[in-house]
């Protein structure tokens, strides 16, 4: 087994050289098998010629000349650095006049970009954990790069860095691995977790969430706080548990992720069943309120109701009644003040604005509040209108009133939709107790449910048989033929 140059495929070789199959790790990859000329046997899949891929169908000749560092890797020169930023550059001014697709990915890794099709031995996580190391801007532009020696310097001590990783771990008898994880948000503890702590975390990987894994230890990543890295002796140890836990991680997170939707359901439901409760119980300390009101200025009412009849009575238009109260409220009309525009004529009603009996008083005294001083110049005075006095907020309650009804009775009315409102409340309260339970009853049983099908998920494809613990095969005659070490060496049949 071997890679073919620095590309994403790797070569098996059987009888001697006589086959060859080829395993390509990419998106676009494919399983081919060749003989020891190259010429394709059988394959996977077909493949068109296209821009970016080679024709590949059973009779072609497998091309390895076209395969990345197929003759071995260029040296890292300041010059094969330079060329290659150049020829990025110039591909992307011939594009200039093609109108691009909308790309999701962030516009600050031209860099990186063009280092990756110029100079490739260098994965992209690599050429960034390089960038950290020698301080250099993972933001910069590769045309101010090719315009500064100083940069250009820079970025070449950035991948001979790059150079040397791969050499420390290519050359290394057992190459350490690191596995980047997360700390589960609902264990960590209230500090936050601390970045680059390899024994605490190891101590208590239940709390963490592995997310990749690489043969060394990515700069980029340890400024975060919520990565901690795993250090394990052996980078196959590592592979092995990454992939022997992730699977289990998976499952603890969508078993997490269930119970914590089944938990906000229900707290949906509950919050849902106390705004119902709330929102009634708010309409009966309304209507009080407004019945309280209205006992309290039964004079005040009466005449406003009693202006409104009386023009209505004259048979006067009602946009020349709204008209009216509006020029009578400029010039402070107390009753007209007591309306709020726009009338609701057509429902026989009107809106007035009460002050409650608790803040009645208070809403006096402070009318009668002023600022000036008793002895300021009285002629000034007389010769200006004296201005109402502000208020920034209005506390009154704004109350409808059906004209057809006193005072008295508009404020019983209020008393009556109050007791409705509490009969209200109280079935609504039985219902929506009862509703809760067959919610609550619902997604418990739909979470259990859900539970056990991703414990299925896990669980091996197939029972193992009682007798599969022992040495065992079926015989031609269809006898099952058990054996296990002993002194004795003792065999037992039995009828399969």
């Amino acid at each position: 087994m071997s890679q073919v140059g620095t590309d994403r495929i790797i070569e098996f070789q059987f009888s001697d050289g006589q086959y060859r199959l080829f395993l390509e790790f990419y998106a676009g990859g494919n399983i081919v098998l060749t003989d020891n000329e190259l010429k394709i046997l059988t394959l996977l899949r077909n493949v068109n010629e296209g821009a970016e891929h080679e024709q590949l169908r059973i009779g072609l000749q497998y091309n390895l000349s076209l395969r990345q560092n197929y003759e071995g890797v260029p040296p890292l020169t300041k010059e094969r650095v330079h060329e290659g930023l150049r020829q990025v550059l110039e591909k992307q001014q011939d594009a200039e006049g093609v109108p691009a697709k909308k790309s999701k990915k962030k516009g600050g890794d031209a860099l990186r970009k063009a280092l990756a099709v110029s100079i490739t031995e260098f994965p992209p996580m690599l050429i960034d954990h390089a960038f950290r190391v020698v301080d250099l801007d993972p933001g910069s532009k590769p045309e101010d790069i090719l315009k500064d020696e100083a940069l250009l310097d820079k970025l070449m001590s950035a991948l001979q860095e790059a150079a040397r990783v791969i050499s420390d771990i290519t050359s290394a008898e057992t190459a350490k691995g690191y596995i980047l994880a997360k700390k589960i948000k609902q264990a960590s503890s209230s500090n936050g977790p601390s970045p680059a702590t390899t024994d605490d975390a190891a101590m208590d990987k239940s709390n963490l969430a592995y997310n990749d894994f690489h043969p060394f230890r990515p700069r980029q990543f340890e400024a975060d706080p919520e990565i901690t890295f795993l250090e394990y002796e052996g980078f196959n140890k590592t592979v092995d548990e990454f992939f022997s836990s992730i699977e289990g991680q998976k499952l603890e997170s969508r078993l997490h992720e269930r119970e914590e939707n089944a938990r906000k359901k229900l707290e949906q439901a509950r919050q849902d069943h106390a705004k119902r409760i709330g929102g009634l119980q708010q309409v009966q300390e309304l209507n009080v309120r407004k019945a309280e009101a209205i006992s309290a200025n039964l004079d005040r009412v009466e005449e406003a109701t009693a202006a409104v009849n009386g023009l209505i009575a004259q048979g006067m238009d009602w946009v020349d009644i709204a008209r009216l109260i509006e020029m009578e409220q400029s010039r402070y009309n107390p009753v007209a003040e007591l309306i709020r525009l726009p009338l609701k004529l057509h429902e026989n009603t009107i809106t007035v604005m009460l002050a409650e009996s608790s803040t009645d008083d208070e809403d006096d005294a402070e009318g009668y509040e002023t600022e000036s001083d008793p002895s300021d110049s009285e002629d000034e005075e007389n010769a200006k209108p004296k201005p109402k006095p502000a208020r920034s907020v209005d506390k009154r309650l704004a109350i409808d009133i059906d004209l057809g009804l006193s005072a008295w009775a508009n404020a019983s009315q209020y008393y009556d939709q109050k007791k409705s409102a509490a009969v209200k409340e109280e079935k609504t309260m039985l219902a929506s107790a009862k509703a809760l339970r067959s919610t609550e009853q619902k997604v418990t049983a739909d979470l259990k449910k859900g539970l056990k099908q991703e414990k299925d998920v896990l669980r091996p494809l197939r029972k193992q048989y009682w007798f599969e613990k022992f040495l065992y095969f079926i015989s031609s005659d269809g006898y099952l033929v058990l054996g296990y070490v002993s002194p004795h060496a003792i065999f037992s049949c039995s009828q399969h």
